[in-house]
Formats: C-alpha cells, structure tokens, sequence
C-alpha cells in the first residue's frame, strides 16, 4: 500500500502541502499512535481520507492551463497579456465570471488546506502527549500561513477591480494574481510579499487600548512584536498619503470602522474624555477555543467588505484597507511610478 503522507511531484498525484507542513503532518499522526485508542485512530484515519481529497485537487489543478502560458483555441491565441486585457475590465460582480478555471479551482484547494489544518489545530488539542503543544502551536502557525495566501489573493482581486485605480496599476494586479494562480501548489506569501506576512503575525499578538484614539501605544506594539517597518512607512511616510490610507491605519489598529471611531472622538470631545478602552475581535478571541486563522480572515474581511460598500455607495471613508493601500504603493514601485 502507497504512503499516504509521500509527496509526489510528477504531474498525478500532488500534493498541495508543503514539505514542512507535511511533516506537522508525521508528527501528528505520531502522537495519535502513541495515544492508542479508538478516537485516535478515527483521527488518523480523517487525516488520511482528507490528505487523498487534497492530492485529488492537486491532479484537477494541473488539468487546467496556466494562465501565464500561451494557448491556441479556435485560431485564437490566448495568454497572460489577454487576460490581463480581460480582469481589468471587470468589477466585483464579475470577477469570479472572468476568472481562469484554474485560478478558481486553486481558490477552492486553498480553502480545502486551510480547513485541512485547522482539523490538524483541533486534533492536536485533543492531545495527552508530551509535544501537544508544540504541534498545536505549529498547526496554529501553518493554518495562518495558508490563511495568508488567500487574503493576499483578496487583497489584489479588490485592487484589480477598482475602476479608479489607474489600469497600469491593476494590470501589474492581474499579472501577480496571474503567478499566485499558476504556482498555487507551493506560492507562500512570506515568500512573496513578507511585509504583509510579518505584518499579519504581528497583528495578532496587539492587544487594543484605545486611549486618546491616536494609535500610538497600538502602533509600538505592532512593531516590537515584529510588524515590518515598511508596512507602516508605506501607510504613514509617504509624500502622496492620502487621508485614505492614515483611516484605513488606524481600522487596521484598532479593529474598529472609522466611522465608528469618529463616532467615539466626537463622544469623547462632548463628555470632556480624554481616554476610551476599546474592544477589538481579536482580543475577544482570545480567551475561546476558536482558531486564529479564523480570526484573523475575519479580521481582515470585515474590513473589506467594509470598504467595499464605501466604493459602490460612494461614502467617506478608506476604499481599501491598509493592506490594500499598502499593496497598491508596492504595484505603483512595480510600474515605475
């Protein structure tokens, strides 16, 4: 009988995890075997059953063409300038329409690893075994990790499809989104773009004041708990930042809406309050038994839609979050601009 954890690396038969996620994997299973009993077992047999259904999205992935290679279909010949021809003229409506199969099809491989190792999370959890915690703490770590990639994706397809972005902005946006689709099986955000990565792990270890509802005891946290310096340069240092980009910051910060907190400053100002404490989801969380890659995707989506709603009723406030702008200055360094 084949190895159900091997990984393959011809055409059939690949498997999405990595080779370090694949050994959190061995390790797990390690531990069930020591546990010895029959919910164990049961355990294992559901890691296996779920690392098959992940090689099988593997082997559709590669049925689909890349959309970075040229095709010929009908005498007529497609590639990675037509498609970029084509998403940038789309909008949040359409943009699942237009987009290549196998970009979709990896979407939902994503989210298939992520659930994969958030099972990995809970069952580690569940362990009497010397080295629990290690492997929950690692499972915590690889769950954000593939959380990661699936919000860098979100992050570009919002950019791509704001027609107010200039269009050599949002090709440069289909042409990353492009290499994210065709190298889905090992593309890693801390490879990629670890200003978001690092920015991201940081993030989640900021616990919310409040105080005066200037951000500044929230922003040193974030960089002495190692947000990247650049992610809040690109946000704050710039010649051109707009009040956009400084409202999307402090969203960012303080896990709150800016009209929310507008709501508050001028709260404070009427009752003579020089200090508020805030509540932030992240802090919430904390305490239960939900996963933080969880928490995290919600963080960040709450935002974007958000933002979103601003842009289709054309309302103040930041059109994109903070790591959206702080994308859009890296494509804009990417074109020259």
């Amino acid at each position: 009988m084949p190895d159900p954890f091997a990984v393959t690396t011809d055409g059939a038969g690949r498997q999405p995890l990595r080779s370090d996620e694949l050994e959190l994997v061995d390790d797990v299973v390690a531990a069930l075997r020591r546990a010895d009993s029959a919910e164990a077992t049961a355990s294992i047999a559901a890691i296996e059953q779920q690392l098959g259904s992940l090689r099988l999205f593997g082997e559709l992935l590669d049925r689909y063409p890349s959309p970075v290679q040229e095709q010929v279909l009908g005498g007529v010949r497609r590639g990675l300038e037509t498609l970029v021809d084509v998403m940038v003229q789309t909008d949040q409506a359409t943009f699942p329409f237009r987009a290549p199969t196998q970009a979709l099809v990896g979407r939902a491989m994503n989210m298939a690893q992520i659930n994969f190792l958030r099972m990995l999370w809970h069952l580690t959890g569940t362990l009497d075994d010397r080295d629990a915690g290690s492997l929950r703490e690692q499972a915590a770590r690889r769950l954000r990790a593939s959380v990661h990639c699936r919000l860098v994706e979100e992050v570009l397809a919002d950019l791509v499809t704001d027609a107010d972005i200039d269009r050599t902005v949002r090709a440069q946006g289909v042409r990353s989104l492009a290499q994210l689709w065709s190298a889905r099986m090992t593309w890693r955000v801390d490879d990629f773009f670890p200003i978001l990565a690092e920015t991201w792990e940081a993030r989640q270890r900021v616990r919310v004041i409040g105080g005066s509802l200037a951000g500044n005891c929230e922003l040193f946290q974030l960089l002495t708990q190692g947000g990247d310096e650049e992610f809040v340069e690109l946000l704050t240092d710039r010649d051109d930042v707009g009040d956009g980009e400084l409202q999307a910051f402090r969203e960012f910060l303080f896990d709150t809406s800016c009209e929310e907190l507008d709501r508050l400053a001028v709260e404070m100002a009427r009752e003579g309050v020089t200090s508020i404490e805030l509540d932030s989801r992240i802090d919430r969380d904390r305490p239960g038994g939900r996963d933080a890659g969880s928490i995290l995707f919600e963080f960040f989506r709450t935002r974007l839609v958000q933002c979103s709603a601003r842009r289709v009723a054309n309302l103040s406030g930041p059109r994109h979050t903070a790591e959206g702008y702080v994308m859009l200055a890296w494509l804009r360094k990417q074109c020259g601009m």
